[in-house]
C-alpha cells in the first residue's frame, strides 16, 4: 500500500511538473531555476532560447504530464480496489529457490545509454557544462567563480550515474 500511495504522490508530481512545463513555461523556468539554486551558481545569459528549444520544452512537458496522469490514474485505481476489497495485496512467496534475474531489453538499453552518459559526464565535465549552457530554459551560462565546484558536481553526478546503471543491470 505504501508503495501504491509513493506512486500516486509521483505521478500527482509528475503531473504538476509537466503542466507547468507545457502550459506556463515561464512559471517553470522560474521554479527551475528556484529548485535548481540558479542564481547562486548562474548567470543570466545575453542569447534568447532558440524556438525549436522551447517547442522541444512544452512537447516534453506534455509527454511528462501524460505518463503523470497515468502514474496516478494506476495507483488511485490500485488505491480503491484494495480499499474497497475487491483486491488485496499478496507477498509472493518464489516458486523455486532462484528468482528470475534477466532485465526486459528496454530496461538494458535505458541502463547501457545511461551508462554512456555517466561516463561521458565524468570523463568530459566540461562539454556536459556547455550542453546544460545550452539547453537550459532561461538562457543561464556558469558564473566563472562557481565553474569548479560546478565541473566537480558534473563529475560525480556522471559517476553516480553509471555506477547506478551498472547496478541494476547485474542486480
Amino acid at each position: 500500500m505504501l508503495i501504491l500511495v509513493m506512486m500516486l504522490l509521483i505521478g500527482l508530481l509528475a503531473g504538476f511538473w509537466g503542466s507547468l512545463m507545457c502550459f506556463f513555461p515561464a512559471r517553470w523556468e522560474k521554479l527551475t531555476e528556484l529548485v535548481s539554486f540558479a542564481p547562486r551558481w548562474t548567470a543570466p545569459s545575453r542569447k534568447r532560447p532558440r524556438p525549436l528549444l522551447r517547442f522541444g520544452n512544452r512537447i516534453a512537458g506534455l509527454v511528462i504530464l501524460a505518463v503523470g496522469c497515468w502514474f496516478a490514474y494506476m495507483a488511485s485505481s490500485e488505491i480503491y480496489l484494495v480499499l474497497t476489497g475487491r483486491a488485496t495485496i499478496h507477498a509472493l512467496r518464489p516458486t523455486s529457490g532462484t528468482l528470475h534475474n534477466t532485465p526486459a531489453p528496454s530496461i538494458t538499453a535505458l541502463s547501457i545509454f545511461v551508462i554512456a552518459a555517466g561516463v561521458l559526464m565524468a570523463v568530459f565535465p566540461a562539454k556536459a557544462v556547455t550542453v546544460f549552457e545550452r539547453v537550459w530554459p532561461a538562457g543561464r551560462s556558469i558564473t566563472p567563480s562557481a565553474a569548479p565546484n560546478v565541473v566537480l558536481f558534473v563529475r560525480l553526478c556522471g559517476v553516480f550515474f553509471a555506477f547506478a546503471a551498472f547496478m541494476s543491470l547485474i542486480h
